[in-house]
């Protein structure tokens, strides 16, 4: 009986921690789009309206450090998530950390790495 309970918690924690990290992959993809949309926002309103530039200046550099420390944040709740199931041996120790940007946005980038070497040449 205890056995089966101790598999029941384990499925569930392992489940939980699958979620979270999904749910966190959403966050990290909202806040990219965020990133890319406000500061356009902050541009056009600067060049529409007669005010000061200098206040949407300070407000779109404010917003950009702003989701950078939001994505820095959801990473590493992902990672320190991640290293707590090392610790509980529920993941591999040699296992890497599942990216949160997902695999596509990887591979672009190998390709793009692999297309600047063919360029060098």
């Amino acid at each position: 009986m205890s056995k089966n309970k101790e598999q029941i918690v384990y499925e569930k924690f392992l489940e939980l921690q699958q979620e979270t990290h999904l749910k966190n992959q959403k966050k990290i993809r909202v806040g990219l789009k965020i990133n890319i949309l406000l500061p356009l926002v902050f541009l056009a309103i600067s060049f529409i309206s007669n005010r000061s530039k200098l206040v949407f200046l300070v407000l779109w550099i404010a917003s950009l450090f702003g989701i950078a420390f939001y994505l820095l944040y959801v990473e590493y709740m992902d990672f320190k998530l991640q290293e707590q199931l090392k610790e509980l041996g529920i993941m591999e120790e040699e296992a890497e950390a599942q990216a949160l940007i997902g695999e596509e946005v990887l591979q672009s980038i190998d390709e793009i790495k692999s297309m600047g070497e063919k360029l060098k040449r």
